[in-house]
C-alpha cells in the first residue's frame, strides 16, 4: 500500500510539478506561525496552548485569525497591531517566509525521495528556525529544541539512508551513520568549547593599591553591573554559562553597609563565597561592595547550547557535515560580526551560524563539500 501511495505521489509530480511547492509553501508558511508562537513563549515557560490563539506581546489581546493570516497580515497591518498599534518585530514575518521557503527546498531538492522523508526534513528545518531564532535573541538554546530536531534527523536519514552515506541502502545503516554523526557533532563541539575555555577563557587584572568594587542594578532592572573605577561589567555576560565565576582576591565585602570577614571573594551567578567557606545568596542582600587588588575570571568560550545544535546537525549531516558545518559557520560568523560590529569581547550567538551552514549542507553544501575534498584524495 506504501509503496502504491509513493508510486501515485511520484505520477501526481511528473503530471503537476508545480502543485507540491505550491503546497509545502502555504503548508510551511503556516507552520512558520506557529513556531513565531513557539519562539516567543517556549524560553520564557508559556503554555504553548494556553492562550490557544496568537496574542500581541505588547497589549496581550488576542489576534483574531483573519488578522493572523501568514505573510499576508503583517504586511497589510505594515508591521502594527491592530488594537493597540504597538510594532510587531519584522522577524515574525521572516520567520514565516524562512520557513515557507525551506520547505519549498526540501520539497524541490528531494524531489525524487519518500514523503515521509520529505516531512521528516521539513520538521527538522522548521526546529533550525526555532533554535536561530531564540538563540539570536535571547543566545540560549533549549536542549528540547535540539534533541526534537535529533529524532527528526535519524528519522529522515532511516528512510533516506543513501544521503547521510553514498554507500548506505538499509535504514538500519542510515540510523547508524545518523547516530554515529550526532555523537561526533556534540563530541567536537564540547571539544572546542573545552579547549577554547582553556585558552580565551580566563581574564586577570592586577593593581598595586586597592580598588573600590560595587555590585547594583542596571536602569532596566534586568541585569546586575559590577562596577570598578576602570570598569564596568554585566552579570549576564560574566555568567552566560553556569561554570562561570569571579573571583576578587584580596577583597574587602560589605553587606548593607556592615563589614564581613573578605579575603578572597568567589561570585557564581547568584551567590558570593568567602575564604572561611560562608556563602551568601545575592538575593538576600541590598548592596555589596568593598575594594579589592585583583580579579579573576573563568568563563566559557563558547555556550553549551551549541553542542546540542551539532548534535541535531550530526543527526541529519553526518559526520562529514559536521566538519563542514563547523568551518563554513567560523566563516559565516566572522562575516556576520564584522558585518554587525559584534564580537570583540562581547558574546555573539554561534548557533544561528552553525544551522545556517547546516541549511547550506543540505541544499548542494555536500557536492561542494565533495568537489573540495576531491583534491586531497
Amino acid at each position: 500500500m506504501y509503496a502504491l501511495l509513493q508510486d501515485a505521489l511520484r505520477l501526481l509530480r511528473a503530471e503537476m510539478p508545480w502543485l507540491f511547492p505550491l503546497c509545502f509553501g502555504l503548508f510551511g508558511a503556516c507552520i512558520g506561525s506557529f513556531l513565531n508562537v513557539v519562539i516567543y513563549r517556549s524560553p520564557r515557560g508559556l503554555s504553548l496552548m494556553d492562550p490557544a490563539r496568537s496574542f500581541c506581546p505588547r497589549c496581550e489581546k488576542e489576534i483574531p485569525w483573519y488578522l493572523n493570516i501568514p505573510l499576508l497580515s503583517w504586511l497589510v497591518l505594515r508591521g502594527k497591531c491592530a488594537s493597540c498599534g504597538g510594532s510587531i518585530p519584522f522577524r515574525y514575518w521572516l520567520v514565516e517566509a524562512a520557513t515557507a521557503g525551506l520547505f519549498v527546498a526540501a520539497t524541490m531538492y528531494y524531489a525524487q525521495e519518500d514523503l515521509l522523508a520529505q516531512l521528516l526534513l521539513c520538521l527538522w528545518l522548521s526546529l533550525a528556525v526555532v533554535m536561530i531564532a531564540i538563540d539570536a535573541e535571547r543566545m540560549e538554546v533549549l536542549p528540547k529544541h535540539a534533541l526534537l530536531a535529533t529524532a527528526a534527523g535519524l528519522g529522515f536519514a532511516s528512510c533516506a539512508p543513501w544521503l547521510i552515506d553514498g554507500a548506505a541502502l538499509e535504514a538500519s545503516d542510515g540510523l547508524l551513520w545518523s547516530a554515529a554523526g550526532a555523537a561526533a557533532g556534540f563530541v567536537l563541539m564540547k571539544t572546542v568549547a573545552f579547549a577554547g575555555k582553556l585558552m580565551f577563557g580566563h581574564r586577570r587584572i592586577c593593581h598595586e593599591k586597592p580598588i573600590p568594587w560595587s555590585l547594583r542594578q542596571s536602569e532596566d532592572g534586568e541585569d546586575i553591573l559590577l562596577t570598578m573605577p576602570e570598569a564596568t561589567m554585566s552579570w549576564a555576560e560574566l555568567f552566560a554559562e553556569p561554570g562561570n565565576r569571579l573571583v576578587l582576591e584580596d577583597a574587602t565585602l560589605f553587606i548593607d553597609g556592615s563589614e564581613v570577614p573578605g579575603g578572597t571573594l568567589t561570585f557564581s551567578a547568584d551567590s558570593v563565597s568567602t575564604e572561611t567557606g560562608t556563602t551568601y545568596s545575592l538575593e538576600d542582600c541590598d548592596q555589596l561592595s568593598g575594594h579589592f587588588r585583583s580579579l579573576r575570571t573563568s568563563r566559557a568560550a563558547m555556550g553549551s547550547g551549541d553542542a546540542w545544535i551539532m548534535l541535531a546537525i550530526g543527526a541529519i549531516c553526518g559526520w562529514e557535515g559536521v566538519v563542514f558545518t563547523l568551518i563554513a559557520a567560523s566563516l559565516l560568523g566572522i562575516v556576520g560580526g564584522i558585518a554587525t560590529r559584534v564580537g570583540r569581547g562581547n558574546p555573539m550567538p554561534f548557533g544561528p551560524y552553525l544551522l545556517a551552514a547546516a541549511i547550506v549542507w543540505l541544499f548542494g553544501g555536500s557536492s561542494l563539500w565533495g568537489w573540495y575534498t576531491g583534491y586531497f584524495t
